[in-house]
């Protein structure tokens, strides 16, 4: 007789996808939205996906939160925090051509 698989044992853990893989989609779909000249929205959506990171690895155990592990979560939070605050200010407060406000 044959026997199972070794990859057919019920108890493996599964693998689980990398909240980082998230941030890059929103961040790259923000970076497709300013090649096609919405320079603020896409800094919006960059923004938008900078702060989930920040909310991810805040809210995430360690080993949930994978590659946004960078430092202590203190340190990660603020950092990723902060960038979302300097990139969405940044997009409110730069006067851009053609802009009626």
């Amino acid at each position: 007789m044959s026997e199972p698989p070794d990859n057919a044992d019920p108890q493996a853990p599964r693998r689980r996808l990398d909240p980082m893989l998230a941030v890059v989609v929103v961040v790259a779909a923000g970076v497709g939205v300013l090649t096609l000249h919405h320079l603020r929205l896409g800094l919006y959506v960059i923004a938008a996906g900078l702060a989930a990171a920040a909310a991810l690895r805040l809210l995430l155990r360690p080993r949930a939160a994978g590659s946004l592990v960078v430092r202590g979560r203190q340190a990660d939070v603020v950092v990723l925090a902060a960038l979302a605050v300097a990139i969405a200010v940044l997009a409110a407060v730069t006067p851009l051509a053609g802009s009626s406000g």
